[in-house]
């Protein structure tokens, strides 16, 4: 065997849906159970020596029902075409993984109650080729490194460590160092529990393969199983696969000062093609959170009309790309910096909006802002709001924080209006 071939995964999280999809989307045509079982038909297409799971195969014990079937029906695949499933518990599945691997034949759990454990891969003659160490969360937390447990001897074969840790400096969940893992001796790492893939070290490799499937629009970028081949002298090749059927992705729009609505739903429709270019062939949709930026004539337009902007939908090629969110982030196209302090309209609103932005001192402009705060709330205080307040228990009476950002809406839609009328040139 020239090399060993290992599909590797983590994160998969069954019995979870992916959150804020689009309307018309179902969460279980996208649930991680769905892309687990594709996997079983990649790995055998493929023709891969093992699949490895870094923890976090199940979400919570009390998937248990949930799971079994679809681990089960993944393991007997697996199993018909030779490929052993091998996974260690992560702190989501410490519980309930173990139960999993006593009842289901073709599951090996490695590192039951935070003790490491081997096995081995064979070539045609039945002579080690790859040794795979695993570690298991024996609970819920675990604050200590868990390499300072390691205790298997290198026997000359090369060896793949497979944990689940935190290398980003979290204390409650089996801290590790980045640098320990590259000094082991281990020809690469793969780690599982956090969801954003990537190599955190290339030589040896020390791999996150990330969420199998993303589940929020924080796990942005392609996600999917890694194939990780190692050669007999122990050097690695790590390939991504994407093999995710969601992508979620945040994008930023750009706008001039002679901007108008319709020329950025253009910019829109054209950014969110180039990034749907970009997904792997398998991205069946693209869930994109969109950001206006920049100086623009139409910024009190785009704030009025974002409900708009959030119906933008297209296709490109079998990706549907739709989006779940719109941030206007624009300013008036006036320099505000240069028209504060102006004894006119436009300067003391431009002095107002740069101390809500915290660009200038706020002390001078307190007065108003107390007294807008009084009126926002005496307002919600009428008889106005009284059937609302009395339905609602999570009704609250409006924050300092949120009168800021009325006033903030109502100053920016008055520098328009006056700069249009005093015909003041845009920013250049």
């Amino acid at each position: 065997m020239a090399s060993v071939e290992v599909l590797c995964v983590a994160d998969i999280h069954i019995g979870r849906r992916p959150s804020r999809l689009p309307d018309r989307f179902d969460p279980a045509d996208f649930s991680p159970r769905t892309i687990w079982a594709n996997l079983a038909e990649s790995a055998v297409t493929q023709g891969v020596d093992a699949v490895v799971v870094a923890g976090d195969l199940v979400d919570q014990e009390n998937r248990y029902a949930e799971a079994f079937g679809a681990v089960e029906s993944v393991a007997t695949r697996l199993a018909e075409a030779g490929i052993p499933l091998i996974a260690v518990a992560g702190n989501h599945d410490a519980d309930v993984l173990p139960d999993l691997a006593e009842a289901i034949e073709h599951l090996q759990l490695l590192g039951r109650d935070g003790s490491w454990e081997r096995t081995a891969l064979t070539d045609a003659d039945g002579e080690p080729c790859l040794h795979v160490d695993g570690w298991s969360f024996p609970g819920r937390y675990y604050h200590e490194n868990p390499l300072d447990a390691y205790d298997l001897v290198d026997e000359g074969v090369p060896r793949l460590g497979v944990v689940h840790a935190d290398v980003s400096g979290e204390d409650r969940y089996a801290p590790v160092a980045v640098d320990d893992l590259a000094t082991s001796g281990h020809s690469a790492w793969v780690l599982g529990h956090l969801h954003v893939p990537g190599l955190r070290h290339e030589n040896p490799p020390v791999l996150y393969p990330g969420s199998l499937q993303p589940l929020d629009p924080s796990e942005t970028s392609g996600h999917g199983a890694w194939l990780v081949s190692v050669e007999s002298d122990g050097t690695v090749e790590t390939e991504p696969l994407r093999s995710a059927t969601l992508q979620y992705e945040e994008v930023v729009v750009s706008t001039e000062p002679d901007h108008g609505f319709h020329d950025v739903v253009d910019a829109t429709h054209e950014q969110l093609r180039e990034t749907a270019t970009k997904c792997g062939s398998e991205t069946e949709l693209l869930a994109v959170t969109v950001t206006v930026a920049g100086r623009t004539d139409a910024d009190t337009d785009l704030r009025s009309r974002r409900g708009e902007l959030e119906q933008i939908e297209l296709t490109d090629g079998g990706t549907a790309v739709r989006v779940l969110d719109v941030t206007v982030d624009t300013k008036p196209s006036i320099e505000l910096a240069e028209r504060a302090g102006d004894d006119d309209p436009v300067g003391y609103l431009a002095g107002l909006l740069r101390a809500l932005d915290d660009d200038e001192p706020l002390d001078p402009y307190r007065d108003v802002i107390e007294a807008a705060h009084t009126s926002v709330r005496e307002t919600h205080d009428s008889n106005a709001y009284r059937e609302l307040k009395s339905h609602d228990e999570t009704y609250t009476r409006p924050t300092e924080a949120e009168t800021k950002e009325v006033l903030r809406r109502q100053a920016r839609q008055l520098v328009d209006v006056f700069v249009e009328q005093q015909g003041v040139p845009a920013d250049e």
